[in-house]
């Protein structure tokens, strides 16, 4: 699957609602896991913890038995100008990727259409530490 592929499936998932004045479903995403399976979620906006699109992905990939992925993509789109921006996750999301599954480390997170970095360029300091000597 291409990186503008998984664009495009992120998108597809945007469904922008407000309740109780809390917006859900204006940020999608996708992942492409390592069984060749992609799976989306949005995110979920709640005053007490919330959740992002992406680790509304990943639940679903989780949920399937999958837990190493291959590429992923949040996307959000502007209500005004209709144009599509390509979103960097979150810090939290770097580290429960991580956290998933060491291997993810080596696996893409697209930035744009042409953009992307391993998962380890997000995380500064990614790596135990050496001992002190």
């Amino acid at each position: 699957m291409t990186n503008e592929e998984l664009i495009q499936t992120a998108e597809k998932v945007l469904n922008p609602v407000t309740k109780d004045g809390r917006l859900h479903g204006d940020v999608g995403a996708a992942v492409l896991g390592k069984n060749g399976k992609v799976y989306v979620g949005t995110c979920v906006d709640t005053p007490s913890w919330g959740l992002c699109a992406e680790r509304s992905a990943f639940a679903a990939m989780i949920t399937d038995g999958e837990y190493k992925f291959d590429k992923v993509v949040a996307v959000w789109k502007d209500d005004k100008t209709g144009k599509l921006y390509v979103l960097p996750p979150c810090g939290v999301c770097r580290e429960f990727m991580r956290q998933i599954d060491q291997g993810n480390l080596e696996s893409e997170v697209i930035l744009g259409k042409t953009d992307v970095k391993k998962l380890m360029e997000l995380i500064p300091y990614y790596e135990w530490p050496a001992p002190l000597e």
